[in-house]
């Protein structure tokens, strides 16, 4: 029955209820929301009964925003009036729902009620000795636990709890919270860690510490005797505290498991989200969005993602902002490689090449010790490291086994399938480069198997860091992120050594000895000048097959294992390729023998583009080889596919969310019910959470 008032940029019930002396009646959501529109975040709305509507990003319509007394939301579905049956939800591809949720009805039944609710709830409750022992009807034992549930969210932990039912009604929403004193009683009861606040320095007259004008408090352990000795707690620190309280009682994935909740998740506050959206992640279309990042945008994301996401971002944002120099001369190199200006030759473009090599390896050594740095400040700017400590440890953490001679054998496990999985990747890359001898096709192969052996060993990785029985979510994300890190780097490299190292010396052709090195240097310098796509530019240069210069250039391709120890180790990795000979070995008639007495082997790669050294009193040939311009193929496709593999990550779960709620908005309207801001955020966690292996990325990741 409330009529709606039109949009107005800025105008906000709190700059209304200024006017009228009215500001301590709003609601959180309602002054949040208020200075968002004030400062130009987003638009807001009322309708006569003062309820606030905003917009919602990426989806084009206004919700009600219903998150100010919502830390944590569990989504269960809806039981219906009778009882005899729970309303599930549809499946993703009708829907967008979870299709997990089936709908059990009196003739389902639980098998050990008594066994199922112990483990849902760590502790024993009052209603489960009504459980019978053997089996009870699916939904009887969905009321008693749901009935359970509440009883622990209120009684036990000390929350309150406020529901409401979605658009579609087909699910209800708990929003559960709990007030500051009840805050304070659980973060001294779990050693939470909190910075003094300016009255605890003004206290024994001192000023907060700075340190490059930046305000670092300290931190200290909270005593809910001296809470105003302490900051104000704020919505990250409250999801924090309510869901370890939580986390004490029940476990959370059981109950997922058993069905009695959809899902659950920590509320973000409009505010946070909508100064999110304009600050650092908007497209970047804008001059704004094309800044560089600023110090304050980690900031902006600790408040929606917590310290240690924004640690990450912190020192990506340094990484960003310290590689303005290098990528400076990048574009220096990258011109001359085009322009060559000062007709430089090819030597002095590798030369330049080499020399910018080097100083991206200087600043790398600088960058690491500035970043350590860096992060550490914003370790103690944020107290992360004492978040850290106070973490919970993983629902299915099994103390008991930790120790066992069993977590051995898993450990052993996994190392013994990440060294199996390492030689396939080996064998395959091998496999597919002798095999596919046409050149495009061999690099677009090499680089799919590339991106299905990394998402392959994705889903190996995370199974085996659950064999380890991590006790923590951080220390599940170390164990995960090392084991990514190292095999998907060797994955990646594996094809650009081979082309870089291997092809040349696997792809040698080798001429018989007959009389000496200089014969077979020219027979081989005659074969090479009639291969397939060989240099062109040959003839314009007025250089012919017999020349002095092409055989001198020849020459410099000799592999002589006595003058160089490296090669005697890549002519024995090269003998896995000499299954198969390649274009030049066809070509020229020879095959990829040993190099020994009697025979004299070159590199297998032939010159692609020539030209003429004349500086000095001799004058040299200068190719680049078709080694050269395969590598860079190479790379230019792995390098195009993995850019659109991540804007496709970003973009992909950005549509499913919006067609979620619009979908849910035009089946669910016709009620009158409106469309909140909490559902919004269930779509988001259900389709593109951020979690390992989902759409919406992960720390991990």
């Amino acid at each position: 029955g409330c009529s709606p008032r039109p949009w107005r940029r800025g105008e906000t019930r709190a700059r209304r209820a200024r006017g009228l002396g009215r500001m301590r009646d709003l609601t959180e959501s309602e002054l949040v929301v208020g200075i968002a529109a004030m400062a130009g975040v987003g638009m807001t709305r009322f309708d006569s009964c003062g309820h606030t509507y905003a917009p919602l990003p990426g989806v084009g319509c206004d919700a009600f925003m219903d998150d100010g007394d919502a830390t944590v939301v569990f989504v269960l579905p809806k039981v219906s009036a009778e009882g005899d049956e729970e309303v599930g939800a549809a499946s993703p591809d009708e829907d967008g729902e979870d299709e997990s949720l089936e709908v059990p009805t009196e003739s389902k039944r639980v098998e050990d009620p008594v066994g199922q609710a112990n483990k849902v709830f760590l502790r024993e409750q009052p209603f489960m000795r009504a459980l019978p022992q053997e089996s009870m009807p699916a939904a009887e034992y969905q009321r008693l636990l749901r009935k359970g549930l509440e009883q622990v969210v209120v009684k036990a932990a000390g929350m309150r709890i406020e529901s409401f039912e979605c658009i579609d009604a087909d699910m209800v929403f708990w929003k559960i919270t709990a007030s500051q004193a009840r805050l304070r009683e659980i973060a001294e009861k779990c050693n939470y860690t909190m910075p003094y606040s300016a009255e605890a320095y003004a206290a024994l007259s001192m000023e907060a510490p700075k340190v490059n004008d930046i305000v670092v408090n300290a931190y200290g352990r909270y005593d809910a005797a001296s809470a105003e000795d302490f900051q104000e707690f704020g919505s990250m620190d409250a999801i924090r505290l309510v869901t370890a309280e939580l986390l004490r009682h029940v476990n959370l994935n059981e109950l997922q498991s058993q069905r009695v909740i959809a899902q659950w998740f920590p509320s973000a506050k409009y505010a946070e989200m909508t100064l999110l959206t304009d600050e650092v992640i908007g497209w970047p279309l804008t001059s704004k969005k094309l800044c560089l990042p600023q110090d304050r945008d980690a900031d902006y994301i600790r408040s929606y993602f917590g310290e240690e996401i924004a640690v990450f971002f912190s020192f990506y944002s340094t990484l960003i902002n310290s590689m303005r120099w290098p990528a400076a001369l990048a574009v220096v190199v990258l011109l001359v490689n085009w322009g060559r200006p000062w007709k430089m030759s090819l030597t002095m473009v590798g030369t330049v090449q080499a020399i910018f090599g080097c100083m991206v390896i200087i600043w790398g050594i600088w960058f690491v010790s500035y970043a350590e740095h860096s992060v550490e400040m914003d370790k103690a700017r944020w107290g992360a490291d004492g978040h850290s400590k106070a973490e919970v440890q993983i629902s299915d953490y099994e103390p008991k086994n930790r120790g066992h001679w069993k977590q051995g054998i898993f450990i052993a496990l996994g190392k013994a399938i990440t060294a199996l999985f390492l030689g396939i990747v080996i064998f395959t890359c091998t496999t597919l480069a002798l095999r596919v001898q046409h050149r495009l096709l061999s690099t677009v192969l090499q680089t799919a198997t590339t991106f299905a052996f990394s998402f392959i060993w994705g889903k190996i990785a995370k199974q085996i860091v659950k064999l380890e029985n991590p006790r923590t979510q951080a220390r599940f994300n170390r164990s995960l992120t090392l084991r990514l890190t190292f095999v998907k780097l060797f994955i990646f490299f594996v094809p650009l050594i081979r082309l870089a190292f291997l092809a040349p010396v696997s792809g040698r052709v080798c001429a018989p000895n007959a009389a000496n090195a200089s014969v077979a240097t020219r027979d081989v310098a005659e074969s090479y000048y009639s291969a397939p796509g060989f240099a062109n530019n040959l003839q314009e240069l007025g250089v012919a097959k017999d020349d002095q210069l092409f055989t001198n250039w020849i020459q410099t391709q000799r592999i002589d294992p006595s003058k160089n120890p490296i090669a005697n180790f890549l002519l024995m990795l090269s003998t896995l390729d000499m299954d198969v000979a390649n274009d030049l070995q066809k070509a020229t008639g020879f095959a990829a023998g040993a190099a020994d007495e009697e025979h004299v082997c070159f590199r297998g790669c032939f010159p692609k583009t020539c030209e003429l050294d004349v500086e000095g009193s001799h004058p040299r040939l200068q190719c680049l080889t078709s080694c050269s311009f395969m590598l860079e193929r190479s790379l230019n496709m792995l390098y195009f596919t993995h850019t659109m593999c991540t804007l496709a990550f970003i973009i992909v779960p950005m549509l499913q969310v919006r067609w979620a709620a619009r979908r849910e908005i035009e089946t669910g309207g016709e009620n009158g019910k409106a469309y909140t801001l909490l559902q919004y955020q269930e779509k988001c966690h259900m389709l593109a959470s951020y979690e390992y292996e989902s759409w919406g990325g992960s720390y991990v990741e």
